[in-house]
């Protein structure tokens, strides 16, 4: 409706306005007239009226109180002036087309359901595992969803608060999260429900990309607690005037009393394997929470062995699998024996019924599927091997490594000891080295120096994670250079001219020299690791996803792998794998 239109608007106008009355008002673009609330009215040094007026979407404006309009009672009057209600529905995707099915999806009698504006983006296993939350959540018990990586864990759990927060998705959440004193200037009752409030606690990688998730499927009311404003947003939370907080490992664990002085209607975990070792300190933290309803999310809830399942388990549904020496002995020792290569026909059948009972007792608790439900929707996946050759550069260096006393030492070390005595040298004559170290320690150490001359020989220059590898690092290097004189200048050669920059440290990263390659190649990529802050990772993610003209994301698995979705990449190179297959398999799924 434009303010210039002819038609006149004297009789619609008032003499006087109060605070929180609803007005017609012209829109930040001055084009339309739109609904508002008068939040105070003030007067200037030259004693002319003027109103604050708050917007639907939360922006104020200061506008003369002689251009304010009063609202007609007529039915849906003022929603026509602003926009349909169509308009306001979220989730809203321009580029799909909107999914025929129109209803929401009921979870109980009570009436909590999935709204339709979600329900009809969903597969029927996402409506079965928001099912499986809602149940547990109203029976108040935990539970763990540990659906592979890709199956949509998080829409699950959006899926899941939409319906026990009573969203709707439209302009009516709009209106329901409006303060108090707005919704009865407009002579509408608040929400009549109880205010609950969810906790979902996630890795700093993913902590943003939860947010936008949120923002993206529904109107909910969102707070991040973390960084220098969390004091800010626990006041916020004290005040109940969130409906839903998200918080890292990390700021839980500082914010843990405060945390808990609050009434948590769930905890939501994401990365839930996380919580595997019982005697680590985030484990102590999320058993400390003071919530009965824990929610667990992971795609690879088993990674090294079943103590770690039983923790998991034992975080989410306390004393389900009993103590952890039952555990040990009724399940954990049972099927492991049964899987060892030596295992007898007794042991594998004994291995087999625990493995049975074990699957059955967590059946109620534990809700996984696999890819295998929609492999018929996703193309065929190509996995291949590609093995390259080490330069001569790369061969001389790996071979003078070879020749070291410690090498010698790792690989006679099963040998019979030369005194005769019988026992092999590691464990005889031959213990340590002439520096005191042992075996052991020698040939973790040797096998990442080797790995780091397989990727490249440049990267032998780099910082180690420990003191005593960097030590040993640096008599290989000596060892090296003594042979190679010329090997920084050979290094930089082989990492492209650009890495002989004055601003080159000397200490690199595998991603520093692939980044090097990127640039002296001219090609357009991104970049995000450890380093990257949180709030820049979604950025990359969705400017990989968008943009034709980036074709590269250079991405650390530890920073990368978990619940960022590169769904703009057909394929993944793992340039470097690392120890633990698990960590490779959830960056690529």
């Amino acid at each position: 409706m434009d303010i210039s239109a002819p038609q006149s608007r004297a009789d619609s106008r008032k003499d006087r306005w109060c605070p929180g009355e609803r007005c017609l008002a012209p829109s930040l673009d001055n084009k339309k007239l739109c609904e508002a609330s008068i939040k105070s009215i003030t007067v200037d040094g030259n004693g002319k009226p003027f109103a604050v007026v708050l917007y639907p979407d939360f922006q104020e404006k200061t506008i003369p109180l002689q251009r304010l309009q009063e609202v007609k009672s007529t039915k849906d009057y003022s929603r026509s002036l602003i926009f349909d209600d169509k308009d306001l529905e979220k989730p809203y995707f321009p580029d799909r087309k909107i999914p025929s099915l129109a209803s929401a999806f009921q979870l109980s009698e009570d009436g909590d359901s999935i709204p339709y504006t979600i329900n009809r983006y969903l597969r029927d296993y996402q409506r079965e595992g928001a099912q499986f939350l809602y149940r547990h959540y109203i029976e108040g018990r935990g539970c763990i969803l540990g659906d592979d990586m890709g199956l949509g864990k998080t829409i699950q759990v959006i899926s899941f608060l939409a319906a026990v927060l009573h969203k709707k998705g439209t302009r009516e959440d709009i209106e329901n999260n409006m303060p108090e004193f707005l919704l009865k200037s407009m002579k509408k009752k608040p929400p009549s429900t109880a205010k609950k409030m969810f906790l979902i606690v996630a890795p700093l990688s993913v902590l943003y990309n939860w947010k936008d998730e949120l923002d993206t499927w529904g109107y909910f009311r969102v707070t991040v607690l973390h960084g220098s404003k969390k004091d800010n947003e626990l006041l916020r939370l004290k005040q109940r005037k969130c409906e839903i907080a998200l918080t890292t490992y990390e700021t839980l664990r500082l914010c843990l009393e405060e945390l808990n002085s609050l009434e948590w209607s769930a905890i939501i975990v994401d990365e839930a394997h996380r919580i595997k070792n019982p005697k680590a300190r985030v484990t102590e933290v999320m058993k400390a929470v003071k919530c009965k309803v824990r929610i667990g999310l992971t795609g690879t809830v088993l990674q090294n062995n079943m103590k770690e399942l039983w923790c998991v388990m034992d975080w989410a549904v306390p004393g389900l699998l009993g103590s952890r020496i039952h555990f040990k002995k009724q399940f954990s020792d049972p099927v492991e024996h049964g899987q060892r290569h030596t295992a007898t026909k007794r042991e594998l059948a004994t291995g087999r019924k625990a493995m049975h009972r074990l699957a059955k007792k967590m059946s109620g608790w534990f809700l996984r599927r696999t890819k295998t439900l929609i492999k018929g929707q996703l193309p065929k996946k190509e996995d291949r091997m590609v093995y390259c050759s080490l330069t001569d550069f790369q061969k001389a260096v790996y071979q003078t490594v070879l020749e070291t006393e410690d090498v010698a030492l790792i690989l006679t070390s099963s040998q019979p000891c030369t005194c005769g005595s019988g026992q092999k040298r590691r464990k005889c004559c031959y213990k340590t080295n002439s520096r005191g170290d042992t075996v052991r320690t020698l040939c973790l150490s040797y096998l990442t120096v080797l790995q780091k001359v397989a990727n490249h020989v440049a990267l032998l220059q780099a910082a180690s994670t420990s003191k005593h590898q960097e030590t040993v690092i640096k008599r290989i290097c000596d060892r090296v250079f003594s042979r190679f004189p010329d090997f920084v200048q050979k290094s930089k050669d082989a990492a492209f001219e650009t890495l002989s920059d004055p601003k080159y440290s000397g200490k690199m990263k595998l991603l520093d020299v692939l980044q090097q390659y990127c640039m002296a190649s001219g090609l357009d990529y991104r970049r995000l690791d450890g380093s990257t802050k949180s709030e820049e990772r979604l950025k990359i993610v969705k400017e990989f996803n968008s943009s034709q003209d980036v074709n590269i994301c250079l991405v650390s698995t530890m920073a990368g792998g978990l619940g960022l979705n590169f769904v703009g990449a057909n394929v993944v190179i793992l340039f470097d794998p690392t120890w633990n297959p698990a960590n490779d398999l959830q960056a690529v799924d």
